[in-house]
């Protein structure tokens, strides 16, 4: 019986100590977000383009828009597709858009829909690096709209890719 007692309160002891706040996302592990690098979107038919240029999803445009991504060398991932506006990258127009790969192990699958706000930033989706990471920009579902902001306006303002996070 004494043994019993003894555990209970040893038990009692510990669970006390336990954080009771639910979800907490704080921890004494925890590490800042740090990248390697950061790269722009280039198009894919005009890959020399200064930036900044203009980023135009538009649903009656006959085709899609196809950026890409040269990767270094050296990256090891993972390699992070994000969409970064700060509230003055004057996002034009509003629509979901599906982000489709283009090459690598998932050409053709649909790897995100997004919507381009301004003043938001969202991960579109991860992969294992590669030299090339290719990717489709269309208006989600056959709906009407279109989407239009400056890619490279600013430091990390636009479809970026991020590496070594």
């Amino acid at each position: 019986m004494r043994h019993s007692s003894f555990l209970l309160a040893a038990l009692a002891a510990t669970t006390s100590a336990i954080p009771t706040t639910p979800n907490s996302t704080t921890s004494a592990f925890s590490l800042p977000r740090t990248c390697g690098g950061m790269i722009y979107a280039q198009i894919r038919n005009n890959p020399a383009q200064p930036f900044p240029w203009s980023l135009t999803v538009d649903s009656s445009a006959p085709s899609s828009v196809e950026i890409g991504f040269t990767v270094p060398s050296d990256a090891v991932g993972p390699c992070s597709l994000m969409l970064s506006l700060p509230a003055a990258a004057q996002v034009q127009g509003g629509a979901q858009v599906d982000v489709t790969a283009l090459d690598g192990p998932a050409a053709g699958a649909l790897v995100g829909t997004t919507q381009f706000v301004s003043g938001e930033s969202t991960t579109i989706n991860s992969f294992a690096c590669r030299p090339q990471m290719c990717y489709s920009l269309g208006i989600s579902g056959g709906n009407q709209g279109i989407v239009e902001f400056l890619e490279g306006a600013g430091s990390g303002v636009g479809v970026v890719m991020t590496y070594d996070c």
